[in-house]
């Protein structure tokens, strides 16, 4: 019988992860841990990328090539398979670590792409996911260790099998313990193929779907943005893009939308009371489109919910459809959150309103927004930000940025506010701060702190930065104000159970 291991999580800390926390007390806060996996056939060099096996047998290594300080050892280790044909796929094995073999059954593969147990985000594309998927726990890898699995792949000509892992690091961040997601780069992975090959499903597109908050009160401002993307060779033509309005149900049995939606970006082809329709014709081999969609949280029947709504993708040339989701938690923010843009957005327009929920009173707000603007050399020099109307203006409506300047500014006089309203202290370190929605872009310094984030960042818009750099800072900045400054220490840690 085939042994396939699927994942659940868990609150209950495995002996592993109870010795983590003890070493992890024995670190100093500013000691930085990491690991990456690579994966290589046993007779080649594990820094050549891209490695392809035209054999179905052979032996795959599995190396932690662990960086930094502390504790690198890489827990729980995944190995996912991937082929792109069940069908093809007629029979073998893989040979464990521990000395257990596990049968590979074409029927145990399921469509989907692989997720990350500590930040619950999905595994990178590498070209190849979503897919026909299986995951195999094989145990921690301690730095420098490498562990061997025998595979035996049998398939008609034309199957393609292609090998990836995944595993949960941990460090320190300040005073807490940090989980981070460890997996393989792309091109230290191992693909194989039986035969003369096949070819990449083509056309194939990926879809992804987030939510610029996890948690909100009842009357937020939250942005969702789908990303589509077309990750084959091919064009592929007559695709239509869905956004599924979440219902809830009031205390009279009836079902209502669970949002308000007050602004799409581009505009719909077609707008219902619970659907949202793209036609956008072609999407060629390459190419992305974007769309953001931005609802307020205002019906009270949503209130204590896990609001969870999707996005799909069809095009002309498959009979399937590929969707992806967000969950909002309505009436659960997390404790110590900084504060985004629709943070932001909020408390100006409830002070604004007079509402009861406004956290802070005008007379505050406007003080705070003084103080920015006298302290920064960006605001209000070339975007308005001399009213709290205007920066609101900025602050709640990302459809009307027309450059990417105008999207870090948004981001970054939220961050602005956070710093001056003290939500968070600007010497902190992106180090010190507790991932929330957003991960730190890889190439980003955990040693930066957030006063000289805003330093450099305001230095390359006035210095006119390409848009890529640009990018970057928004990418940095949106994961500040997406984190919290508590909460860390209490890791929920993904167990892995046979099926």
């Amino acid at each position: 019988m085939s042994t396939i291991f699927t994942r659940r999580m868990s609150v209950v800390l495995p002996i592993t992860v109870i010795t983590i926390l003890i070493m992890a007390a024995l670190l100093p806060g500013s000691v930085e841990a990491g690991s990456k996996l690579w994966l290589y056939p046993d007779s080649e060099d594990p820094r050549n990328g891209g490695h392809i096996v035209d054999t179905g047998t052979f032996v795959l290594n599995v190396e932690n090539l662990g960086s930094g300080n502390g504790d690198t050892t890489t827990y729980e280790v995944f190995v996912v398979l991937s082929v792109n044909d069940p069908a093809l796929l007629t029979g073998g094995s893989l040979g464990l670590p521990d000395g257990t073999s596990v049968d590979l059954d074409p029927a145990a593969f399921v469509f989907d792409t692989p997720v990350f147990p500590c930040s619950g985000h999905s595994f990178p594309p590498h070209g190849v996911y979503p897919a026909f998927t299986a995951e195999f726990f094989i145990g921690d890898i301690a730095d420098g260790q490498v562990m061997q699995i025998a595979v035996d792949i049998q398939g008609e000509d034309g199957l393609e099998a292609h090998f990836d892992a995944f595993g949960t690091g941990y460090k320190q961040a300040g005073p807490n313990l940090k989980c981070y997601d460890v997996s393989n780069p792309s091109g230290h992975d191992v693909s194989v193929v039986i035969g003369e090959g096949g070819e990449d499903p083509c056309p194939w597109l990926v879809i992804d779907k987030v939510a610029s908050a996890s948690g909100v009160d009842l009357g937020d401002q939250v942005d969702f943005t789908i990303t589509v993307e077309n990750v084959s060779e091919c064009d592929a033509t007559v695709v239509r893009v869905t956004e599924t309005i979440p219902t809830v149900v009031t205390d009279d049995g009836s079902e209502v939308p669970a949002f308000t939606v007050v602004a799409v970006d581009p505009s719909p082809t077609e707008q219902l009371d619970r659907l949202l329709i793209w036609d956008i014709g072609d999407l060629i081999a390459g190419e992305s489109a974007v769309f953001t969609v931005t609802v307020v949280f205002d019906e009270p029947a949503a209130d204590g919910t896990a609001v969870e709504n999707t996005a799909c993708v069809y095009f002309a040339e498959t009979d399937g459809v590929i969707c992806s989701s967000a969950v909002v938690a309505v009436g659960a923010v997390p404790d110590g959150e900084i504060g985004g843009p629709g943070f932001w957005c909020n408390q100006i327009r409830f002070a604004l309103e007079g509402r009861h929920n406004a956290k802070y009173t005008i007379e505050e707000l406007e003080e705070w927004l003084a103080g920015i603007n006298e302290v920064s050399p960006v605001f209000p020099e070339l975007w308005d930000t001399t009213t709290l109307e205007a920066a609101s203006d900025l602050l709640c409506s990302p459809n009307d940025a027309e450059t990417v300047a105008d999207r870090l500014a948004r981001h970054l006089l939220a961050l602005h506010f956070n710093i001056i309203a003290e939500r968070v202290d600007p010497e902190l370190s992106l180090g010190d701060l507790c991932e929330g929605s957003v991960p730190l872009p890889d190439d980003a310094d955990p040693a930066m702190t957030l006063a000289e984030l805003v330093a450099a960042a305001e230095a390359d818009i006035l210095a006119g930065a390409e848009d890529e750099i640009l990018e970057f800072w928004q990418e940095v900045i949106d994961f500040v104000n997406n984190a919290t400054v508590s909460g860390c220490s209490e890791v929920q840690v993904s167990t892995k159970t046979l099926s």
